[in-house]
């Protein structure tokens, strides 16, 4: 046990508390801290309890985390120290730990951060995960079986990412990170949260995204071998690390994602966390399931049956290909359907690829030729849609895009889903990912009407771009069960009394690593925003004139809740057209003998349009 008498600690010493202190009898403890000094080879750490500093050692095999023995039943904070013979203390926690009293062990505690595990006011249940239920739960806060449920995932804390890689690669990594292969690497990788470690070999790390590879401050993937891994972290093999750079409040997606949750979607879950590469700060992050991976559709879509083959999966991408994925029919030929729009993930064989296209052409000729006109108007219309499609939860899906704004999506964008088609089954079931646009942050020109105005105004009037929806709400029943959605989420969830308190107890759990954050240099050349980590509680309020802050996430809750609280009823207009997009794709009759050719100028005019 290294062990400093420290005349030089009274300095940080708190001012004496009146009253003589409890006599409590002293046991060892073993204290423990994540910590990257500043400089690993001169500086050591150490805790400080009572006026008396106690060296702690790097473990051996944890990457960042020191340990060492010290008394308990004392006030303690970690130190950082010179590493001479003075032992100076070059920096120190600016607050005291309360006394470890029975334990013999301290958590993995981050140096700095004044706690382990909060507890943040929870979400409201509207609905279970099984949409074959129509009603919301009776009990908003009955524990229920989420399907993406992981510990990975526990509320209230922030996990730390540690990778260890060829300093070269890493590099190159970053300097290179448009370019696909070389912005690829594999190294070593430590996760550690306040009460678990656990460690992983030859797992890669990528930059990923599309558009968000040009901020200087870009997500990563990570993918855990399955066969030196079997059990993944926790369950999970393939993450993403988002870095939301468009957001100053960086809890937007989180938000989202609970009412996601509380709505009964399974979608990815997420975790914030600190990431690391070679002992070098990167910043803060959200880690989050990567949803169009066949390991996160094993977990979750059969839950419970971990070793169940995957069916079809395929991501619709709006970003990567010439036009959305809108599930417009473009006959019968998979060859006529851009793979880039469409990107099938449950097989990179060729073969398997177009079984996986022809199923989706098939849903897509069961929606073009389906006739709204003879739609029964009321709940038995789900009867002729659930076969092919998990109606409830899509709508429900979509529900929330409005209720949050989420345009980089189904309805506006045609982007940012995976759909999912078990094995021997014709229903295709929408898996909704990323969700850093939402709640009023980005594309502002429109911001003001989605917050405001009627739900109809989201697609009026623009290049359609999901022809499910427009059919969809061409059927009386199906509005009203939109409808009908929207107020039971808005009374039960998003409304401001419960939202509000949520985003307070992010805001405190978020507000020192957003000042870390923002203190880091990037590891690459991009886009920034001059964002002040002293204005991060005032972007949750209201907006400024600024880019990417024109509506406060504080704002566009209280707001648009009332919008939708003083919501007309549109059921009875269906049949005549609510919110018509206008269709911009060629019109291809059912069993059309176009060559491919033909189909594929008429769709590059269609787009130029």
């Amino acid at each position: 046990m290294l062990y400093y008498t420290s005349t030089g600690l009274k300095a940080i010493t708190l001012a004496q508390q009146q009253g003589a202190p409890v006599q409590v009898e002293s046991h060892p403890v073993t204290y423990q801290v994540v910590i990257s000094p500043p400089d690993a080879k001169t500086n050591t750490v150490g805790v400080a309890i009572g006026q008396d500093v106690y060296g702690l050692e790097p473990d051996p095999k944890v990457p960042m985390l020191y340990k060492g023995i010290g008394p308990s039943s004392q006030p303690y904070r970690y130190v950082i120290l010179d590493n001479n013979e003075n032992k100076s203390i070059l920096h120190y926690e600016r607050f005291e730990r309360p006394a470890i009293q029975e334990a013999t062990e301290t958590f993995h505690e981050m140096y700095g951060r004044p706690w382990n595990k909060l507890h943040i006011p929870p979400m409201p249940r509207v609905y279970d995960f099984d949409s074959s239920n129509l009603d919301p739960v009776e009990d908003p806060y009955a524990p229920i079986d989420d399907p993406a449920a992981s510990e990975l995932f526990q509320e209230g804390t922030i996990v730390t990412l540690h990778f260890k890689v060829d300093e070269e690669d890493a590099q190159q990594m970053h300097t290179q990170k448009f370019d696909e292969k070389k912005s690829k690497i594999r190294g070593d990788m430590t996760f550690i949260s306040y009460n678990d470690v656990q460690q992983f070999a030859n797992v890669s790390l990528k930059v990923g995204g599309h558009s968000s590879r040009s901020w200087a401050k870009v997500p990563y993937k990570i993918k855990i071998p399955r066969k030196s891994s079997p059990n993944g972290l926790y369950r999970r093999w393939s993450l993403k690390l988002r870095s939301e750079s468009t957001d100053p409040t960086m809890m937007r997606e989180k938000l989202y994602n609970d009412l996601l949750e509380s709505s009964g979607v399974v979608a990815a879950r997420g975790v914030y966390a600190r990431l690391y590469i070679n002992g070098l700060p990167i910043g803060l992050y959200y880690l989050a399931d990567d949803s169009s991976s066949s390991s996160f559709v094993r977990e979750t879509m059969h839950h419970n049956e971990p070793e169940t083959k995957v069916g079809h999966i395929i991501q619709g991408d709006a970003g990567k290909g010439d036009y959305a994925a809108n599930f417009a029919y473009l006959g019968e030929d998979v060859e006529a359907y851009d793979p880039m729009v469409y990107q099938v993930k449950s097989s990179k064989k060729p073969e398997k690829q177009a079984v996986a296209l022809s199923s989706l052409v098939d849903f897509m000729t069961f929606i073009k030729e389906y006739d709204t006109s003879a739609a029964p108007n009321d709940a038995s219309v789900l009867n002729d849609w659930t076969p092919q499609l998990d109606v409830v939860r899509y709508i429900r899906q979509l529900a929330l895009e409005w209720i949050g704004g989420s345009w980089d999506a189904i309805q506006y964008s045609g982007n940012n889903f995976a759909i999912y088609q078990k094995r021997d089954s014709t229903q295709w079931t929408f898996i909704p990912m990323d969700f850093d646009y939402t709640f009023g942050n980005g594309l502002e020109e429109d911001q003001g009407e989605l917050m405001t105005g009627d739900w109809t105004r989201l697609t009026e009037g623009r290049k359609i771009h999901s022809y499910l929806w427009e059919k969809l709400k061409e059927m009386p029943y199906m509005v009203h069960l939109y409808e009908d959605t929207l107020r039971q989420i808005n009374a039960r969830a998003s409304n401001p009394e419960t939202l509000l308190k949520r985003i307070d107890g992010l805001a405190y759990m978020l507000q020192r690593e957003v000042l870390w954050d923002t203190s880091l240099e990037r590891m690459t050349t991009g886009v920034t925003r001059p964002w002040e980590a002293s204005e991060f509680l005032k972007h949750l309020e209201q907006g400024t004139d600024a880019q990417d802050e024109w509506i406060g996430l504080k704002q566009w809750v209280v707001e648009k809740h009332q919008a939708i609280t003083n919501m007309k009823d549109h059921a009875a207009y269906a049949r005549s057209g609510l919110g018509v997009g206008e269709d911009m794709m060629p019109d291809i009759d059912i069993g059309m003998m176009e060559s491919q050719d033909t189909i594929e100028e008429m769709v590059a005019e269609a787009v130029q349009q």
